[in-house]
């Protein structure tokens, strides 16, 4: 009996301890279920539950101790190198630019062509003047620049002289000062348009000066001593034997237009043959610097009388065979000839010095336009 009695409060005290626990654990249970359904209402979220359900994520909330430790790499143990990007082979260097020789002790003669640019006449005297590896001033008219700007840009690249020819063609010699003044700026501004800059040679229309011209016009006036009259016969042969029948060409300017199919013609004849007989084709501030020895300066007339009657005579000396000195300069702009001037020694008494002949390689350069 007394055992009974032992197991029945046994039992009865287990049974109350366990009531309370249980009733708890629902009541724990069901005020996290009540919870959760509020924030779902309200649209938030659990950070914890959500990262735990986010494939992307990579360190939830809760779980950073649960990622596996970096392993520590041993200072000798060597490491991977990324593999380096493979270079690009550099661009082979450009072969070697024609080069045009300038020897002062050489005959020198100035090809030099007006009324331009012409839309196709134009570049065809530049194709034969870049076969024969030399140069020409061009003088142009100011308003037919837009018929072919390329062109114009093309002869300065080739190392050609650009020089202006009023802006409409006028006959400057016979208008005021004023008048020249407003040609010649709207001429420079249009060669600004398609050169950069405005040129500092100066050819009047038809020769034509007066003393307002010569005195104010701010540029070096450049006319000729050979007109070929190609504007007026416009027969190839007649402009050819014009200047081969001229005799000593030595220090000639010789005048030209680019605007007839048969001044191309002459051009294709004339240039080799000139070549042929020892003549050194050159710009007209080439001319004027290498053979006459002058500066060009502005506001002065280099015409008929000096290319005709006052031509230097030419240095004696023969260049030394071993080693003559030669003294190169590259063009301003970026043109695909490089000039060398080969310097002789002068004879006894004479003026030209080389480090003046060397100067004025240099800054005739510039004087391109």
């Amino acid at each position: 009996m007394k055992q009974l009695l032992s197991l029945f409060l046994v039992l009865s005290l287990t049974a109350c301890a366990a009531g309370p626990r249980t009733a708890r654990d629902r009541t724990v249970t069901a005020t996290e279920e009540h919870v959760t359904a509020q924030s779902g209402e309200a649209g938030i979220t659990d950070p914890v539950r959500e990262a735990e359900h986010d494939p992307a994520s990579k360190a939830p909330l809760g779980a950073a101790s649960l990622l596996p430790e970096e392993p520590v790499i041993p200072e000798d143990t060597p490491t991977a190198e990324a593999p380096s990007a493979p270079e690009e082979p550099s661009a082979p260097e450009d072969p070697a630019a024609p080069e045009r020789v300038l020897d002062p002790s050489r005959p020198m003669v100035a090809l030099t062509f007006d009324d331009g640019p012409h839309a196709e006449y134009t570049d065809q005297i530049l194709d034969i003047l870049e076969e024969n590896r030399t140069v020409a001033t061009f003088f142009e008219v100011a308003t037919n620049l837009h018929k072919d700007p390329d062109a114009v840009r093309r002869a300065v690249d080739m190392g050609c002289e650009i020089g202006s020819h009023s802006y409409r063609h006028a006959d400057l010699g016979k208008m005021s000062q004023e008048a020249i003044q407003a040609d010649l700026a709207a001429a420079d501004e249009l060669f600004t348009q398609v050169l950069g800059q405005a040129p500092t040679l100066l050819r009047p229309p038809y020769g034509s000066i007066n003393q307002a011209l010569k005195t104010s016009s701010g540029r070096a006036l450049v006319t000729w001593s050979i007109d070929t009259e190609d504007w007026l016969n416009r027969n190839t042969e007649k402009i050819v034997s014009s200047v081969q029948n001229f005799g000593n060409l030595d220090g000639q300017v010789i005048l030209l237009h680019s605007i007839y199919d048969t001044t191309v013609e002459a051009t294709r004849i004339l240039v080799p043959w000139l070549l042929e007989q020892g003549y050194q084709l050159v710009t007209v501030s080439e001319l004027l610097t290498l053979r006459f020895r002058q500066e060009v300066q502005t506001n002065h007339l280099y015409g008929y009388s000096l290319f005709r009657w006052q031509v230097p005579p030419l240095a004696e000396t023969p260049v030394t065979p071993e080693a003559p000195e030669v003294l190169s300069a590259e063009p301003v702009s970026k043109a695909p000839i490089k000039v060398k001037l080969v310097l002789r020694e002068t004879v006894p008494d004479e003026s030209v010095r080389t480090e003046l002949l060397g100067k004025d390689l240099l800054s005739l350069q510039a004087r391109r336009l």
